[in-house]
């Protein structure tokens, strides 16, 4: 059997990484495993960016433009030439794309669609009517529509027009082989390799959505009870003005920028608590990949993975979106007072294997 996924690239964002590991999944369990990538991923390539790995037996195939709108016509091409039993659409740039170059078609292939990133309720209850008629056309192309969380599948549901049980379900892939090699390794952070104190870690893309200000401030509450540090993966748009924030609230010993790691697991694996500050998330990787290591988590309540995941508070410590005041307290608890870390049954389900399967029950493959 064969399987496609499109997407814009395959570097440095969730999305990309789940698609690699799903393509990886796909081919091991013996699946013909092709991935369509619009001309950015070439040239993050070619100026030197590393993607998220995949068997070499993968094919690539470079669309010939960034946009997605540019590239119907090479994927209309793509499926009229090639057998193939599912494609499946992995960022929403292409939802639409898919659908119009879908047009026409008449074979066997199963089209799907995969929501990774989290919906706005103003969103799916604003829809103007121009949405409405591409939403009917993209309801007419699509056999499948998943999403990475309960509460995700429903207001996908509501944007769409959709029946209510129309959108399955389906988690992100989290724990494989590379996961637990990973874990093996020695932190490349000084601050976790040689901990002077309790250090908690957040990792995520530097954006307003994170709401990594409100854990900076809740470090620097806590510290007024019990020291202890943050160190903080990732990179984005916001780097400087964390950096100014740190500077003008004299936190640079307490709180550590750390940049992009290659092998996240292993910083995690020395943390006393895995924070997660998000105003509102989809799904989170790093909270399953904290989970698995045997780190405790304190996450905000939002929208809408990680109080699934955390299962409302039973596998972690939930405090209220935007309260650096709860979170510094949950921190210094947490010091204190260290709560156990989550339950195998609280990670299991996310294993490779499992999404895989999910993943063909879904799309109707088995």
């Amino acid at each position: 059997m064969k399987i496609t996924f499109i997407i814009q690239d395959l570097f440095q964002q969730g999305a990309q990484y789940v698609t690699a590991l799903m393509a990886r999944g796909f081919y091991e369990k013996g699946y013909e495993v092709d991935i369509l990538v619009s001309k950015a991923h070439e040239e993050l390539l070619n100026t030197g960016h590393t993607p998220f790995e995949v068997p070499s037996a993968v094919k690539f195939l470079v669309m010939p433009s960034r946009r997605a709108r540019y590239n119907i016509s090479f994927v209309h091409s793509y499926i009229r030439t090639t057998t193939v039993d599912a494609v499946v659409v992995m960022n929403s740039a292409y939802l639409c794309a898919l659908a119009l170059a879908s047009i026409g078609l008449r074979h066997k292939t199963r089209y799907c669609y995969v929501e990774h990133n989290s919906i706005l309720p103003e969103l799916a209850d604003n829809i103007s009517i121009t949405k409405r008629i591409i939403n009917k056309l993209i309801r007419s192309r699509y056999d499948c529509f998943m999403s990475v969380s309960k509460g995700s599948c429903a207001l996908l549901e509501r944007l769409m027009g959709l029946n209510e049980g129309t959108v399955k379900a389906v988690y992100n892939p989290v724990l494989d082989k590379s996961y637990y090699d990973k874990l093996t390794k020695e932190p490349s952070c000084d601050w976790l390799r040689n901990k002077v104190m309790p250090t908690m870690v957040a990792a995520g893309a530097f954006c307003k959505v994170k709401g990594h200000y409100m854990i900076f401030e809740a470090i620097r509450l806590a510290n007024e009870k019990s020291p202890v540090r943050l160190v903080l993966f990732g990179k984005g748009a916001l780097q400087q003005d964390y950096e100014k924030w740190i500077a003008e609230n004299h936190m640079q010993d307490r709180i550590q920028l750390a940049g992009q790691s290659s092998s996240l697991p292993s910083e995690i694996k020395c943390a006393d608590a895995f924070l997660v500050s998000s105003e509102m998330e989809s799904f989170s990787v790093v909270l399953v990949e904290a989970m698995a290591a045997d780190i405790p988590v304190i996450s905000t309540n939002c929208p809408y993975g990680p109080p699934e995941l955390l299962k409302n508070g039973q596998y972690g410590v939930l405090v209220p979106v935007n309260d650096s005041k709860a979170m510094a307290e949950a921190i210094v608890n947490q010091v204190e007072n260290p709560r156990k870390p989550a339950p195998r049954e609280a990670w299991e389900p996310f294993t490779v294997q499992k999404v895989v399967f999910s993943y063909e029950k879904a799309i109707g493959l088995i």
